[in-house]
């Protein structure tokens, strides 16, 4: 799954050229700099990158972090992308993970809190697979095109042991998906047993799964589903989420 370090902008974005205005590198010419190339962000925090000139800079847009590379003459900052950065200096692969894992957790917590937020205001489209003796709780966001997402659900019973499970099935893949998890929200009605529950969902996730075998009872209630499906996925997206499967552990309640 793909974990965003920069909302509003590309992910896949290598470095980025930007124009300074003054010489030395502080928070305001920083922030002037970005806002010149249409980028609102505020710095969060400056770290020492071990490179002479250089400054590793944390911006925030959107309350998500932006890790950066800044030039001391604040004429080159640099987006820093984990998986193209090639190094051999010890001691700057050590600051540089740091910072990563740093900006890493920040994004992964405000992303965790927007999801969960999209659970609590769509509880009635969620499906609990409940655990009395539950010491965790695991919430899942699942898309039926998805493989990963199948890989997850193969493990449902495992899980199912020591936590309960609340999944929210949607649709942000393709359009086959919106149809897939329409059809496992008319099928999961009539599923009250934790073993049909799973066995639902196995079947929707199931490569061959063709939702069209699905009948509803009227000719509207179809369109109905996917009309209230349809805002979740994109109030996930809203909250940062990039990719599924996505999975919030928290304490049991």
């Amino acid at each position: 799954m793909i974990m965003p370090y920069i909302r509003g902008i590309r992910v896949c974005i290598y470095s980025v050229l930007l124009v300074g205005l003054a010489y030395g590198l502080d928070s305001k010419q920083l922030e002037s700099t970005l806002q010149a190339q249409g980028l609102s962000a505020q710095v969060v925090q400056k770290v020492d990158s071990g490179l002479q000139g250089f400054t590793f800079a944390i911006v925030e847009q959107d309350r998500f972090w932006i890790p950066l590379l800044a030039h001391d003459s604040g004429k080159i900052i640099l987006g820093i992308s984990p998986n193209l950065v090639f190094s051999k200096d010890e001691k700057f692969d050590a600051k540089l993970e740091a910072l990563l894992q740093k900006v890493s957790l920040h994004n992964k917590q405000i992303t965790d809190d927007g999801v969960l937020k999209v659970f609590k205001q769509h509880a009635n489209s969620t499906i609990t697979i409940a655990n009395k003796s539950a010491k965790n709780t695991l919430y899942m966001v699942l898309d039926p095109n998805c493989p990963y997402c199948k890989n997850e659900i193969e493990k449902l019973e495992e899980y199912a042991k020591d936590s309960t499970l609340v999944l929210m099935i949607v649709g942000i893949l393709k359009q086959s998906s919106i149809d897939k998890a329409a059809a496992f929200t008319k099928l999961i009605q009539s599923a009250k047993a934790k073993n049909e529950q799973i066995a639902v969902l196995k079947r929707v996730f199931d490569k061959n799964f063709d939702p069209s075998s699905v009948r509803f009872d009227k000719p509207t209630e179809q369109g109905d589903i996917t009309a209230k499906l349809t805002p979740i996925g994109l109030e996930l997206q809203k909250a940062g989420l990039q990719g599924v499967p996505y999975i919030i552990k928290t304490p049991a309640k």
